[in-house]
């Protein structure tokens, strides 16, 4: 891939993220926390590592920076994004700018959720252009107690999605949804 986007790196898909660093061209991750992009990337000397302090609620400030990125670095390969419902605007907005490029794009929507199944299974529309990947994440049940998705395991099966291009991915499981931790 020549240039990716990221949208909630820094967090549990910190180890997705290297990951993409290591065989992507052009990546730019983007965190609302300078302090948590800087520490978690500190040791990348990559000069075609771009960490962008970016609050994806601010809608006009995501549509400048999608503009900015793809007139700087060129047309958009991969969108890697774990945005949460807070900013229900950011999505659709990446779709749309993303919708004008003339080459075909990969959007990873990754989806996780501890209140509501629905949110994980609903679907979006999708530009033409777009190849879309949904990555859903649940939780695991060992020895008959359930837990959450490990750092590890979310970032495993985000790598798994991407590198198979797999148009749908359930990390853990989904059901019984009332087992969830």
């Amino acid at each position: 891939m020549k240039h990716a986007i990221v949208f909630g790196g820094t967090g549990m898909l910190a180890g997705a993220t290297k990951w993409l660093i290591e065989t992507t061209d052009h990546i730019s991750i983007i965190g609302r926390n300078k302090h948590k992009l800087e520490q978690l990337y500190s040791d990348h000397d990559n000069s075609d590592l771009r960490l962008v302090t970016l609050d994806y609620k601010d809608n006009e400030a995501l549509r400048h920076f999608m503009r900015q990125t793809i007139q700087t670095y060129g047309p958009i390969d991969l969108v890697v994004s774990w945005i949460h419902s807070v900013a229900p605007d950011a999505i659709p907005i990446i779709l749309d700018e993303l919708t004008h490029q003339e080459h075909q794009w990969r959007f990873v929507h990754i989806k996780g959720s501890s209140h509501d199944l629905s949110s994980i299974l609903a679907e979006i529309p999708v530009p033409r252009n777009c190849r879309y990947c949904d990555v859903q994440l649940g939780f695991k049940v060992e020895a008959n107690v359930s837990r959450w998705l490990t750092h590890k395991e979310i970032s495993n099966g985000v790598i798994s999605a991407i590198h198979y291009d797999k148009k749908k991915t359930v990390v853990g499981i989904l059901y019984p949804w009332s087992k969830r931790p």
